[in-house]
């Protein structure tokens, strides 16, 4: 019986390194080229995350841009990330993909009413030119409370994959599913699931250069910002036969690659319309205003008193290093704020004990925590930098605090009293502020970003003076 050959290949995490891809085109027509001339069949999927709006044409594009790059390179399939799912709007994210040209694969994000979205599949089986079928089906990483603001219903992915495997489990040659959901998940489901022979992975930037085989089911994880790619060669015999699967993982190398030009030309016109989107002006300041990560500046100030009303909150707590720079005297437009505050970090509110209020600005005092060099939640500045607080005021701080030096709306802070703070999202999630990332009654205010709260603030401050 002659040979069914397919090659495969991935990208995954590129986290909007616009100036990377154009080297990520050339590389992939390459291993195109190359695998079609040897008489294979080429499928090509994204993982996720391939739209950050740290880069300001993802931004001002709304990530339709992002689209239009995978168009132009004929992706076969994607899965979401938590980059598309999380920081745009339920609107944005509606239309993001209205022009897509290819399948969105993810089954574990459901409207209110628990049907798909327009734009997404739960699967699809890909049938080659030499015949063979490929069932892939995708899943992404669940965030409930940040879904749920943003008016989605986020499952557990497990019970999902668990029932692609049984609906497409004998149906197609080669079983494959794109994995928002990180390398632990990842193996989890190879164990769980041996029915699946690749799980194309991401999210949490492994870099697997040959591969991990768990069981009978290879994991492949290429890093991120399209340093590497992906590629899966398949050979199957017929029904019934198992199929051989071999990994790569390629370099994509700049210094011996060359750009591809079209996909230049596309990003300078498509870097063109975005400038023109953020070209509003929100605020014309008659001064310059410096940001210190270390002490108290206007700027920082004025963000967390922003933060504090948008939250509805008795309180703020924001520190300085999110703000990567300062504005000087005049018009300050849309396209500057990205540019001093560029993360997808989102304003949130917390109900927090006084005891543990206590505790948490004790360690965002600490001299450590103001120098601390963040990588992660969403965090794209340099240092944390100090905490700037609004309705909070710190006395005697050349000691371990106590209550009386905590003066909260007026009064000193009540070990036994609920107190609703608004803060950002990081702190409230993983091992930075264990005070706050523990609590349970915590609320997100989303879709809007720290930069468009600061924009809201300052067009308020320019109104009043």
């Amino acid at each position: 019986m002659k040979q069914k050959k397919l090659t495969i290949i991935h990208t995954n995490d590129l986290h909007s390194e616009l100036d990377q891809w154009p080297y990520v085109v050339t590389k992939i027509k390459q291993l195109k080229k190359e695998a079609e001339e040897s008489g294979r069949d080429v499928l090509l999927f994204d993982i996720g995350d391939h739209a950050d709006r740290v880069n300001p044409v993802t931004d001002g594009l709304s990530g339709k841009g992002n689209v239009s790059c995978l168009n132009a390179l004929h992706y076969d399939g994607v899965t979401i990330g938590n980059n598309e799912g999380m920081t745009f709007s339920r609107d944005q994210l509606n239309s993001l993909y209205e022009n897509a040209e290819f399948d969105v694969l993810v089954g574990n994000l459901k409207n209110r009413d628990g049907s798909l979205p327009s734009w997404a599949k739960m699967n699809r089986i890909y049938t080659t030119a030499g015949g063979l079928k490929v069932a892939v089906f995708g899943v992404t990483v669940a965030y409930p409370l940040f879904y749920d603001a943003l008016g989605w219903n986020i499952s557990d992915p497990f019970p999902v994959i668990e029932e692609q495997v049984r609906e497409l489990k004998g149906k197609a040659d080669v079983l494959v599913c794109l994995s928002h959901l990180g390398l632990h998940d990842d193996e989890r489901m190879a164990g769980d699931f041996p029915e699946i022979n690749i799980i194309l992975g991401s999210h949490t930037h492994h870099l697997l250069e040959n591969g991990k085989k768990v069981n009978r089911t290879w994991i492949h994880q290429c890093g991120r910002s399209g340093q590497h790619l992906g590629e899966i060669a398949v050979t199957a015999s017929g029904p019934g036969s198992e199929a051989s699967i071999s990994v790569k993982t390629h370099d994509v190398n700049t210094e011996i690659l060359k750009k591809d030009l079209k996909t230049e030309e596309m990003l300078e016109s498509m870097k063109k319309k975005a400038d023109e989107k953020l070209a509003e002006v929100v605020a014309d300041l008659p001064e310059d205003w410096p940001v210190d990560w270390r002490e108290n500046s206007p700027l920082p100030a004025l963000l967390v008193k922003g933060v504090r009303e948008w939250c509805d909150a008795e309180a703020g707590m924001i520190n300085a290093g999110v703000l990567l720079d300062g504005l000087k005297k005049g018009p300050v437009t849309k396209r500057r704020l990205h540019e001093i505050c560029p993360h997808p970090i989102n304003p949130a509110k917390v109900s927090v004990s006084g005891e543990r209020l206590l505790e948490f600005i004790r360690e965002a005092e600490k001299e450590e925590m103001i120098e601390k060099r963040l990588k992660g939640f969403g965090f794209r500045g340099k240092i944390l930098g100090s905490m700037v607080y609004d309705g909070i005021e710190i006395r005697h701080r050349n000691k371990v605090l106590q209550p009386e030096d905590v003066i909260v709306g007026g009064k000193p802070l009540e070990r036994d009293r609920v107190y609703h703070i608004a803060t950002v999202d990081m702190f409230t999630f993983g091992w930075l502020y264990p005070s706050i990332s523990t609590l349970k009654e915590k609320e997100y205010f989303m879709p809007e970003f720290l930069r468009d709260v600061l924009a809201w603030s300052l067009s308020r401050w320019a109104q009043r003076t």
